[in-house]
């Protein structure tokens, strides 16, 4: 919660115990002080309306902020990312996102939002060998445009730079605080180049980890997508898997999974951690030549 939404909630307070909360002046009041919160700064008292909406997992409230024609830069349209959204609410009951480092840029009926997302939830089911619920942990960096229609702005569209996910179950998270784990991929790559992701192990002799990276397209989820499984034995400090990004116009994002166990002779289960990056890809398909020339006169100002 920022200072100025704090601000904005003690006023309301302070107006409500000094009219003894009669609902209709509490209700003026209320609307009175929105009203001056709006006049103030329309798209940074919606941003906040947004994330309160978000953050009481109302589906209803929150999409009201976006137009029907939205689609995510990924090409996810607006059904689908009610879904996604849906889907992550139901997966982690309690996450909660936290915006930070926000600009505004408006000009007309046309805004750009940048800034840094942060999400931390407890998954609702329980890994049973380890009896522990999975703790997320994720940073999103990127640009929310908006499209003003009539009074009212409306998301139309977003871009992220930058995406990094965690989950970790039992003690895996104390490997990854201490960088005894690191995951490492680029964050943009060419479409049809070639680029690797790697994981790296810094970890005591009494402590094994077994992992496995996958890769896949960001679009609308396939649940019969198949996913290699098969666990590799760490032994030589590192996993490394070289893969070529997609030449369909699709960012991609590669997903690694760790199990960590500790003890030589028997060892026992200790922790499990999954770390997703997401893979910018820049698409080739329709770039100009060098000898293209766009011949569109300029129009005359009267």
């Amino acid at each position: 919660m920022t200072k100025q939404m704090q601000a904005l909630l003690s006023i309301i307070l302070i107006f409500l115990t000094s009219v003894q909360f009669n609902p209709i002046c509490a209700q003026n009041a209320t609307a009175a002080v929105e009203e001056e919160a709006i006049q103030a700064d329309p798209l940074e008292y919606l941003f906040e309306q947004m994330y309160d909406a978000w953050n009481e997992h109302d589906l209803e409230r929150l999409f009201s902020f976006y137009s029907s024609d939205f689609v995510t830069g990924d090409g996810i349209k607006l059904d689908d990312y009610k879904e996604l959204t849906k889907s992550l609410w139901e997966a982690y009951p309690n996450v909660k996102i936290e915006n930070q480092k926000r600009t505004i840029r408006s000009q007309d009926q046309y805004a750009t939002v940048s800034g840094i997302d942060f999400f931390f939830g407890q998954s609702k089911e329980l890994n049973k060998e380890l009896n522990d619920k999975g703790f997320l942990n994720a940073i999103s960096q990127g640009q929310i445009f908006f499209q003003k229609y009539g009074k009212d702005w409306k998301i139309v569209s977003d871009r992220i730079h930058f995406e990094l996910v965690t989950v970790y179950y039992g003690d895996a998270k104390k490997y990854l605080d201490n960088h005894q784990i690191y995951f490492s991929s680029p964050e943009q790559v060419n479409a049809g180049a070639q680029y690797s992701a790697t994981l790296y192990f810094i970890l005591p002799e009494n402590i094994k980890a077994s992992a496995t990276i996958n890769k896949e397209l960001i679009v609308k989820p396939d649940p019969a997508a198949v996913f290699d499984e098969s666990f590799q034995n760490i032994t030589e400090h590192k996993l490394e898997r070289l893969f070529q990004s997609n030449t369909t116009n699709h960012n991609e994002l590669v997903s690694a999974t760790i199990v960590i166990s500790k003890g030589i002779i028997e060892p026992k289960l200790e922790g499990v951690l999954y770390i997703s990056k997401r893979i910018n890809v820049a698409s080739t398909v329709g770039n100009l030549s060098k000898s293209t020339v766009i011949n569109k006169p300029f129009a005359k100002i009267e």
